[in-house]
């Protein structure tokens, strides 16, 4: 559980700092129009909340299960593990 956290706290903060930069990848600018960096950063805050409420008001099982939930939108990266999808 501590690798899947570790690993979504990492996009987490890439998303929150390309949103900061104005420097987000084409799926968020594209054709949904999903244009509004705020968004981004109000998307990782809950993100983030939900991490938080996963590994310490959950129990471990159910914890895991809801991290590997939030961490299918990285499914293609390379560092995402196999074991993690749900």
């Amino acid at each position: 559980m501590d690798e899947l956290t570790a690993f979504l706290e990492a996009r987490l903060t890439e998303d929150e700092k390309a949103a900061r930069t104005g420097n987000l990848p084409e799926e968020v600018w594209g054709a949904r129009g999903w244009h509004d960096p705020e968004r981004v950063l109000s998307e990782c805050r809950t993100k983030r909340r939900l991490v938080l409420y996963a590994t310490t008001q959950l129990d471990k099982s159910h914890g895991f299960e809801v991290l590997k939930l939030l961490a299918l939108p990285w499914s293609a990266r390379t560092d995402y593990r196999q074991e993690w999808r749900t």
